[in-house]
């Protein structure tokens, strides 16, 4: 076999193929790392993944600034010049039990006839003892005596059936799982340990469904009253329902909440919904892109900004983050610290500043972020810039969605609101695991808007609730 000659060219030219290829694939090898090491840090502190996938002892860790919540410096407790408060005495108490002196030390008996000089008084605040009362309700026949014909009484409205529970223990077990969140079986032994009543799960069941769609109507209402709001909160987050994961989709404010599940994350589940789909006022999201279908003004919400900027810091060290976040912290403090003193917005010299100040950290963050990569021959599809890049980008080309706050006091710094009303669901959950039909979900989350937004509004969520499965509803 024949040897080929290799000139000193050609060895050349193939070493350094050899040699950028290598280079080429630890280049590779270190974006992978790098990614992998970012996806890794990632936390409930520094990006938007929720709390329940934190690592042990995320808490814990020494790094403060990954939590967006600053300390305020005061000490536990009431702070200087807090005016207590302790409960008073009531004027006319339920029950009065008098004691009387019986015997004095000369041996005198005290027989009720002495003069009373001073009456020292001590009152207990206490519930009675759990117990049922049942009530029979007779419709009696009886005959004219005028014309002889029969004539029956009438059964009080709502009381249909030879044996029922009645309207204060069907609010009352609503009450406690929906409000509280008692699951089935705790609900069950809770109602026999107090009250000797063995309701089964089943029972209970068809109490809460019951209950859903006597209260159908009134969450109809909050759904149209929020379409028609200046404001609304809109989030959504997992639901297990028959063991597969669903979604459920909160919109609310600071006086309504309207929860509904769908088998759809996005603009399918929204349109079904039927509140953004219609919505013409500031919708407050996290800039998940669905949003965007709709055509109404929107608010980013900036607490997951400062998480997203935690983790560029961490990850990648770029000082624009650190300094986004720094103008982001103090912007919201100046804009709380005028509300709280009931002044009006920032003078035109003021906006003036803090937008200049923004545009500055955004022209600084370009200079320290490296180039957007060219796109190679042959590639497809969008060129990925990284995180970093992204969230630089979106400060940039939405800056008026994400510090509208600081012009129009109306508009939320972050998008808490929904992430509060959709904590508790999360919980019930944890406590009860999935659902078990669409139907149960569905009718959970009904009873669920309707005690929330009457929560909201001051009232009485046992209250409120049991008027509702009478037709009383507190909205209209």
């Amino acid at each position: 076999m024949a040897m080929v000659a290799l000139t000193e060219k050609g060895f050349k030219a193939i070493f350094n193929e050899g040699v950028d290829a290598t280079w080429a694939h630890v280049d590779k090898l270190q974006k992978e790392h790098a990614d992998f090491y970012r996806r890794l840090n990632l936390d409930s502190k520094n990006s938007g993944k929720p709390p329940s996938t934190d690592p042990p002892k995320t808490r814990r860790r020494e790094n403060a600034g990954a939590n967006s919540r600053r300390k305020s410096g005061k000490k536990p407790g009431g702070q200087f010049g807090h005016k207590g408060s302790t409960r008073e005495q009531v004027k006319i108490p339920d029950e009065i039990h008098c004691s009387a002196p019986v015997t004095c030390s000369c041996g005198h008996q005290f027989d009720g006839s002495e003069e009373v000089l001073k009456t020292e008084r001590r009152q207990v605040t206490d519930i009675p003892e759990p117990q049922t009362i049942t009530r029979e309700y007779q419709a009696l026949t009886c005959e004219c005596s005028n014309c002889g014909n029969l004539k029956k009484g009438n059964f009080p409205a709502g009381v249909k059936a030879p044996f029922q529970y009645g309207n204060n223990l069907r609010a009352y077990v609503n009450y406690l799982m929906s409000y509280q969140l008692l699951p089935y079986k705790r609900t069950t032994e809770l109602l026999e340990n107090l009250f000797g009543l063995k309701l089964s799960q089943g029972t209970l069941k068809n109490i809460n469904l019951s209950a859903a769609s006597m209260l159908e109507e009134a969450v109809e209402e909050i759904k149209a009253q929020l379409t028609t709001s200046d404001l609304v909160h809109f989030d959504e987050s997992g639901l297990y329902v028959e063991g597969k994961r669903d979604w459920l989709h909160v919109a609310s404010n600071d006086s309504l909440t309207y929860y509904f599940h769908h088998k759809s994350r996005g603009i399918e589940a929204m349109d079904a919904a039927g509140v953004i789909a219609d919505f013409e006022g500031i919708a407050c999201h996290d800039y998940w892109s669905p949003y965007y279908h709709y055509d109404c003004a929107h608010q980013l919400c900036n607490a997951h900004h400062l998480r997203d900027l935690e983790g560029v810091i961490q990850n990648d060290g770029h000082a624009w983050a650190k300094s986004m976040q720094e103008f982001l912290r103090k912007a919201n403090s100046l804009v709380k610290q005028l509300k709280s003193d009931g002044k009006e917005p920032l003078s035109p010299e003021k906006l003036k500043l803090l937008l200049d100040e923004y545009s500055q950290v955004i022209k600084l963050a370009y200079l320290e972020m490296p180039p957007t990569p060219e796109r190679k021959p042959g590639q497809r599809g969008r060129v990925a810039k990284g995180k970093s890049r992204n969230l630089l980008e979106r400060f940039d080309l939405r800056r008026d969605e994400i510090i509208d706050f600081v012009k129009n006091f109306s508009s939320p710094f972050d998008n808490n609101q929904a992430e509060r009303d959709l904590r508790m669901i999360k919980v019930k959950q944890k406590i009860s695991g999935s659902f078990r039909s669409e139907d149960m979900a569905q009718g959970f989350l009904t009873i669920r808007s309707y005690i929330s937004t009457a929560i909201k509004q001051g009232l009485s969520a046992f209250d409120t609730l049991a008027d509702g499965l009478l037709g009383k509803h507190f909205i209209s």
